[in-house]
Parts: structure tokens; C-alpha cells; sequence
């Protein structure tokens, strides 16, 4: 068992259900994990696998693996649960936020930075806008900033697809990305098929670390009277003290799930 004195740093929880108030189940995603992944995933993306990336140079590999090891540095201060009314999201819904995260990590190195504080808006004035301060860089052309359009796509690529992967791990709710050139599909319980398949390796081994707990009768009827009650504050800030605590109401379990090209 975990250090009670410490704390889960989160990365993504399931609520079951997660529609109305009445919570009977959390499952708790590790931060950690996620990096992890997100990491090895970046690792193995062929850089020449999209014929527009064949103009870009490896001599920003570094910096996107550092890019993708702290990316989500943040998370832990900036986490918070969620209850969306019928009018916000047309259920009353249990959720979670990390708002703000991306902008909250810091870098020596600006181009790793910038890649952290635009990795989840693939935006064509953020791009430009990025561009040109590195172009500029401390006075002089840095050619590095030729590189940040496809470092950025390969980051958010790399987060969402291990995002789907966690997901269907869970759940089959997936929630694709628009403009993330790829499908997804669960082939079998443990086996994600993605297309198109831009990385060295045939099959991807990706590890999850969880926690699963009940939520007791008497918690659950606490929770639900404090939402329902408009009372939201009190019912969001105990399941958050659950969730952060995840590791006093079970031991941490690994999912082996296994990340491979489409058939």
C-alpha cells in the first residue's frame, strides 16, 4: 500500500455511474502511467511515416521527448471534480477538470515549453504565433522552429491515442479528436487497433495503473444529498478527497493492454 501520507496524482477517473448523483463506483487512472505511455509512444513514432513530415529533422527529438515527459506536470494542483447541470450538458453529469494545466509547466527550453502550453489546441494561429517567437529566438534564426508543427501534431497524437487506449480499457465511450488523423477500435479486451499506424514497433505494450473502490451506501447518500441539495461544493470536494486518496480504499493494479497496426 502506498504511503498514506502521499497522495494519487491522477491522470483520468471513470465514475460509475456517471449520470446522476448517485456514485457507486470510482476508478482512479494514475498520472504516472499516462506519462509513461505517452512517452514510449512518442518514442517509437516513425517520424517519416507522413509524407509532410519527411522535411523535418530529427535534431528536435530530444526536446519532444522532454516535451511529452512533462506535459502534464500540472495536473496534480489543477485537478477538481465536476457536476454538470441538465442546461450545461443535458444530463446531470459527474466529471473531472484539469483546467489550466497546459500553462501552469515551465521549461528552460522555450520550444519545449511551447510544445507543453499548446498540446492540446492544434491551432493554425498558435502554430504561427510559436513559429515566429522561436524563429527569433534570443536574437538570432533558430531553425528549430521549422520542426514545431510536426513535434506538436506527434505530442497530441501520442496523448490521445493513449487517452482512447485508457478509455476502452474501461469503457467503450471514446471521445476522438477531430482533426487526429486516426481511428481507433477495440479488438479484443486488451488489444487496441489503430489506423493508421505511425510507430517502429508492430505491437506496443502499454502498462495502466489503476485504483477501484466502492463507494460506501452512507458516502454515496452524503454525496448525492450534497449535489441535489445545490450544494455542489461540499459533494465535488469529498469525492475529490476520495479520489486523491484512492490508495487508503485499495491496492494499486496494473491493466496490460497492447497498442497494435489494423488488420
Amino acid at each position: 500500500m502506498v504511503n498514506a501520507m502521499d497522495i494519487v496524482e491522477v491522470g483520468r477517473v471513470f465514475f460509475e455511474p456517471d449520470s446522476g448523483s448517485d456514485v457507486k463506483k470510482v476508478i482512479v487512472l494514475t498520472l504516472d502511467s499516462h506519462v509513461e505511455n505517452v512517452v514510449t509512444l512518442v518514442k517509437n513514432f516513425k517520424r517519416d511515416f507522413y509524407p509532410a513530415f519527411k522535411q523535418s529533422e530529427k535534431s528536435t527529438r530530444d526536446l519532444l521527448i522532454r516535451a511529452a515527459e512533462k506535459h502534464d506536470d500540472a495536473k496534480p494542483e489543477t485537478f477538481r471534480v465536476t457536476y454538470r447541470s441538465y442546461k450545461e450538458n443535458g444530463r446531470k453529469s459527474l466529471g473531472y477538470s484539469f483546467a489550466g494545466h497546459r500553462f501552469r509547466v515551465s521549461d528552460s527550453d522555450r520550444y519545449v515549453e511551447l510544445l507543453i502550453r499548446l498540446h492540446h489546441e492544434f491551432s493554425v494561429e498558435g502554430i504561427v504565433k510559436a513559429q515566429a517567437e522561436l524563429k527569433t529566438q534570443e536574437g538570432s534564426v533558430n531553425e528549430n522552429f521549422k520542426n514545431f508543427p510536426f513535434d506538436l501534431y506527434i505530442l497530441e497524437m501520442c496523448d490521445q491515442i493513449e487517452a482512447e487506449v485508457e478509455t476502452y480499457a474501461f469503457t467503450d465511450d471514446v471521445q476522438p479528436r477531430v482533426f487526429m488523423d486516426f481511428h481507433s477500435r477495440k479488438r479484443e479486451d486488451s488489444v487496441i487497433e489503430v489506423n493508421p499506424y505511425p510507430f517502429d514497433s508492430e505491437d506496443i505494450p502499454l502498462s495502466l495503473a489503476y485504483y477501484e473502490f466502492e463507494v460506501c451506501e452512507e458516502d454515496c447518500r452524503q454525496i448525492s444529498k450534497a449535489l441535489i441539495k445545490d450544494n455542489q461544493e461540499k459533494g465535488v470536494n469529498v469525492l475529490r478527497e476520495m479520489i486523491i486518496n484512492a490508495h487508503n480504499k485499495a491496492e494499486r493494479q496494473q491493466k496490460e493492454m497492447v497498442l497494435c497496426k489494423a488488420q
